[in-house]
């Protein structure tokens, strides 16, 4: 069956199903946070043997005790906590139950705006955010597509997610990489457009202590550079909202780098970290983003291997 591929950070709230305890003994982290859950979370039961089967049966009964037709609005750290719980184990559910059930409580949130908002907020907290459990953007998506879609929900309130929305659809992985223009440190208009060529984008700041030591690490590694001078692998340095003054900056970049900034970028592309790689395979599809240095390589030399 297939599953989600997602970026994981071992969190867990202070009421995390057992289930996913008992599995993961030694790999999670528990965090203690002091809130009441909004209702009895549920825990799988016994007779199921594997982890794939606890979550499977998490993602179809989690939200059974929930009351979705109170009117007012619930404490959103609550919300917060049993939105992370629930998450957590789409990471080893089936994708289709995690679908099934994800579609589901976004159609019942549906006739609930008040809670629709309160649940999307979460969401973006446990799937989207530099604090999530996980990053699985295909649900992130549901939630915001139920969202817009939602008449009673004010133009204000949907701007945020209708700009995370956007960036999230032209920058989905496996599908085409998206295109985009930039300025050179000389003032000349660049473009990038998928050529087939394997291509690694750094989008950072010249200022950023991390995006100087990826610089190097990428700089240093003999193999690496190797392909960079055959032409095998297209390197760029793209720094979104410059500063004024940035050109003075884009110093010292090997010459084979194309390097640039767009004041444009950072509301197209969903660019969540500083640095930010992404990596587009010679099919011009993106093969991954928002991965550090080291994946952004191990991904290179994986496609040409020493």
């Amino acid at each position: 069956m297939m599953r989600y591929k997602n970026n994981i950070c071992s969190k867990l709230g202070n009421l995390a199903i057992v289930l996913i305890l008992a599995f993961t003994a030694g790999t999670a982290r528990a965090e203690v946070i002091l809130v009441d859950p909004i209702f009895e979370y549920p825990v799988a039961p016994e007779e199921l043997e594997t982890l794939t089967d606890k979550s499977n049966w998490i993602m179809q009964h989690f939200w059974d005790n929930m009351n979705f037709k109170q009117k007012n609005a619930l404490n959103q750290a609550a919300v917060n906590d049993a939105m992370r719980v629930y998450t957590l184990p789409m990471q080893w559910a089936d994708k289709v139950e995690v679908d099934k059930s994800v579609d589901k409580l976004v159609s019942q949130l549906s006739k609930n705006p008040t809670l629709l908002l309160q649940f999307t907020k979460a969401a973006e907290e446990s799937l989207y955010s530099n604090r999530a459990n996980v990053w699985i953007d295909e649900v992130y998506l549901k939630f915001l597509e139920g969202f817009m879609k939602n008449k009673k929900l004010s133009e204000s309130r949907k701007a945020r997610y209708a700009r995370q929305l956007r960036q999230i659809s032209n920058t989905r992985t496996g599908e085409m990489a998206p295109s985009f223009e930039f300025t050179t440190p000389v003032g000349n208009p660049g473009d990038y457009r998928p050529i087939g060529v394997f291509t690694i984008i750094e989008f950072g700041d010249p200022d950023c202590d991390d995006c100087r030591h990826a610089k190097l690490k990428m700089e240093t590694n003999v193999w690496f550079t190797s392909l960079v001078d055959k032409g095998l692998v297209n390197i760029l340095f793209i720094t979104p909202d410059p500063e004024e003054g940035w050109q003075s900056k884009m110093t010292g970049f090997p010459s084979n780098w194309v390097v640039g900034a767009s004041d444009t970028i950072a509301d197209q592309l969903d660019i969540r970290t500083t640095p930010s790689f992404f990596v587009i395979g010679k099919d011009g599809k993106l093969l991954a983003k928002n991965i550090s240095v080291d994946q952004a390589m191990k991904l290179a030399l994986k496609e040409y291997p020493e």
